[in-house]
């Protein structure tokens, strides 16, 4: 498989360095972008031909963008995260949310099995 491509949305908040240093360590992921506002982030989803979305936060409730990003496209994984890391979802058009605790080894491997639909985590 190509590498996933993967789009820091950071609305409302900036995702955290970790996450980033995390998925910039991965074998298998690209980052394809950084943008910031609704309307960028839909712009830079489609330009960029990302796979994923991570974006962040705030408390526990979803950015309400992520129902607009499924939308326009289906295909797309969202990973969204708070600032402290203690939430961390996956969505999917079609799909449920998927709720998980953090630790550094299993961070990424949510968004691998929702995008090669592998659900071993």
């Amino acid at each position: 498989m190509d590498k996933i491509r993967i789009l820091f949305a950071n609305h409302p908040v900036m995702v955290p360095d970790a996450v980033r240093r995390l998925v910039e360590g991965q074998d298998d992921m690209e980052v394809v972008g950084d943008c910031r506002g609704p309307m960028k982030i839909l712009q830079e989803t489609g330009r960029a031909k990302a796979d994923a979305v991570i974006l962040a936060q705030e408390g526990g409730d979803e950015p309400g963008i992520c129902s607009q990003l499924l939308v326009a496209y289906p295909d797309l994984v969202i990973m969204s995260v708070t600032q402290d890391l203690a939430t961390v979802f996956t969505l999917q058009l079609a799909s449920h949310r998927q709720e998980f605790t953090y630790t550094q080894e299993n961070m990424m491997q949510p968004l691998r099995a929702a995008l090669r639909r592998d659900c071993q985590y």
